[in-house]
Protein backbone atom coordinates (compact mmCIF):
# COMPACT_ATOMS: atom_id res chain seq x y z
CA UNK A 1 0.00 0.00 0.00
CA UNK A 2 1.25 3.63 -0.94
CA UNK A 3 -0.25 5.07 2.03
CA UNK A 4 0.87 2.50 4.94
CA UNK A 5 -1.90 -0.03 6.44
CA UNK A 6 -4.43 2.89 7.18
CA UNK A 7 -4.77 3.79 3.30
CA UNK A 8 -8.87 3.71 3.58
CA UNK A 9 -11.21 5.45 1.16
CA UNK A 10 -13.42 7.16 3.56
CA UNK A 11 -15.26 6.17 6.77
CA UNK A 12 -17.77 3.25 4.90
CA UNK A 13 -14.51 1.59 4.49
CA UNK A 14 -13.32 1.43 7.84
CA UNK A 15 -16.08 0.25 9.43
CA UNK A 16 -15.87 -3.47 8.36
CA UNK A 17 -11.93 -2.96 9.76
CA UNK A 18 -13.56 -1.76 13.02
CA UNK A 19 -15.92 -4.14 13.23
CA UNK A 20 -13.57 -6.99 12.43
CA UNK A 21 -11.68 -5.77 15.90
CA UNK A 22 -14.85 -5.87 17.68
CA UNK A 23 -15.44 -9.69 16.59
CA UNK A 24 -11.94 -10.43 17.05
CA UNK A 25 -11.93 -8.69 20.36
CA UNK A 26 -15.11 -10.72 21.31
CA UNK A 27 -13.41 -14.32 20.49
CA UNK A 28 -10.05 -13.29 21.82
CA UNK A 29 -11.51 -11.58 25.42
CA UNK A 30 -14.96 -13.55 26.35
CA UNK A 31 -16.05 -13.18 29.79
CA UNK A 32 -18.49 -12.43 32.66
CA UNK A 33 -20.29 -9.38 32.43
CA UNK A 34 -20.90 -6.96 35.46
CA UNK A 35 -23.65 -5.38 36.05
CA UNK A 36 -23.04 -1.38 37.36
CA UNK A 37 -20.14 0.68 36.47
CA UNK A 38 -17.00 -2.18 37.65
CA UNK A 39 -13.80 -0.61 39.37
CA UNK A 40 -10.80 -0.07 37.47
CA UNK A 41 -12.79 1.00 34.18
CA UNK A 42 -10.79 2.28 31.21
CA UNK A 43 -12.52 5.90 30.60
CA UNK A 44 -13.46 6.93 26.85
CA UNK A 45 -10.42 7.68 26.13
CA UNK A 46 -8.62 4.84 27.52
CA UNK A 47 -10.61 2.59 25.70
CA UNK A 48 -10.32 4.45 22.59
CA UNK A 49 -6.53 4.22 22.87
CA UNK A 50 -6.99 0.66 23.63
CA UNK A 51 -9.08 0.23 20.35
CA UNK A 52 -7.25 2.04 18.17
CA UNK A 53 -4.15 0.21 18.71
CA UNK A 54 -6.04 -3.42 18.79
CA UNK A 55 -7.29 -2.12 15.29
CA UNK A 56 -3.57 -1.15 13.88
CA UNK A 57 -2.48 -4.29 15.47
CA UNK A 58 -5.00 -7.23 14.07
CA UNK A 59 -4.39 -4.93 10.16
CA UNK A 60 -0.30 -5.70 10.85
CA UNK A 61 -1.26 -9.30 11.64
CA UNK A 62 -3.72 -8.78 9.06
CA UNK A 63 -0.98 -7.36 5.89
CA UNK A 64 1.37 -10.52 6.39
CA UNK A 65 -0.31 -12.47 4.10
CA UNK A 66 -1.39 -15.54 6.31
CA UNK A 67 -4.55 -17.10 6.43
CA UNK A 68 -7.53 -15.79 9.08
CA UNK A 69 -6.69 -18.15 11.44
CA UNK A 70 -3.30 -17.71 11.47
CA UNK A 71 -3.79 -14.12 11.43
CA UNK A 72 -6.12 -14.63 14.49
CA UNK A 73 -3.51 -16.39 16.28
CA UNK A 74 -0.76 -13.91 15.83
CA UNK A 75 -3.15 -11.26 16.99
CA UNK A 76 -3.64 -12.98 20.05
CA UNK A 77 0.02 -13.56 20.52
CA UNK A 78 0.87 -9.50 19.80
CA UNK A 79 -2.37 -8.32 21.63
CA UNK A 80 -0.62 -8.62 25.67
CA UNK A 81 2.47 -6.12 24.81
CA UNK A 82 -0.16 -3.77 23.60
CA UNK A 83 -1.78 -3.99 26.94
CA UNK A 84 1.41 -3.68 28.14
CA UNK A 85 2.09 -0.58 26.36
CA UNK A 86 -0.96 0.66 27.53
CA UNK A 87 -0.28 0.35 31.50
CA UNK A 88 -3.30 -2.20 31.45
CA UNK A 89 -4.53 -5.64 31.15
CA UNK A 90 -6.54 -7.39 29.08
CA UNK A 91 -8.71 -8.12 32.36
CA UNK A 92 -9.24 -4.89 32.68
CA UNK A 93 -10.14 -4.10 29.21
CA UNK A 94 -12.45 -7.07 28.79
CA UNK A 95 -14.41 -5.97 31.68
CA UNK A 96 -14.25 -2.08 30.29
CA UNK A 97 -15.38 -3.58 26.94
CA UNK A 98 -18.35 -5.59 28.54
CA UNK A 99 -19.29 -2.83 30.08
CA UNK A 100 -19.44 -0.28 27.22
CA UNK A 101 -21.67 -3.02 25.39
CA UNK A 102 -23.96 -2.91 27.84
CA UNK A 103 -24.17 0.70 27.16
CA UNK A 104 -24.90 1.11 23.32
CA UNK A 105 -24.93 4.89 23.63
CA UNK A 106 -21.42 5.80 25.13
CA UNK A 107 -20.00 2.42 23.24
CA UNK A 108 -21.06 4.45 19.98
CA UNK A 109 -19.43 7.34 21.11
CA UNK A 110 -16.05 5.43 22.00
CA UNK A 111 -16.95 3.95 18.14
CA UNK A 112 -17.09 7.20 17.02
CA UNK A 113 -14.11 8.62 18.16
CA UNK A 114 -12.04 5.41 17.10
CA UNK A 115 -12.74 6.26 13.72
CA UNK A 116 -12.32 9.64 13.68
CA UNK A 117 -8.75 8.74 15.59
CA UNK A 118 -7.71 5.70 12.68
CA UNK A 119 -9.27 8.91 10.25
CA UNK A 120 -6.74 11.24 11.43
CA UNK A 121 -3.94 9.16 11.66
CA UNK A 122 -4.43 8.01 7.91
CA UNK A 123 -4.68 12.01 7.30
CA UNK A 124 -1.27 12.79 8.91
CA UNK A 125 0.25 9.74 7.26
CA UNK A 126 -0.79 10.71 3.49
CA UNK A 127 0.52 14.39 4.70
CA UNK A 128 3.96 13.42 5.65
CA UNK A 129 3.76 11.14 2.21
CA UNK A 130 2.99 13.74 0.31
CA UNK A 131 6.01 16.22 2.07
CA UNK A 132 8.84 13.65 1.05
Amino acid sequence: MKYGMLKLVNRKALIPGVLTVLLVTLGVFTGCTNKGKPQGLLGKDEMVRAMTELYLTEQKAATVGVSRDSTAQMFRAMSPAIFQQLGTSDSVFRISFDYYMENPIVMEEIYTALIDSLNLREQKMISNELKK
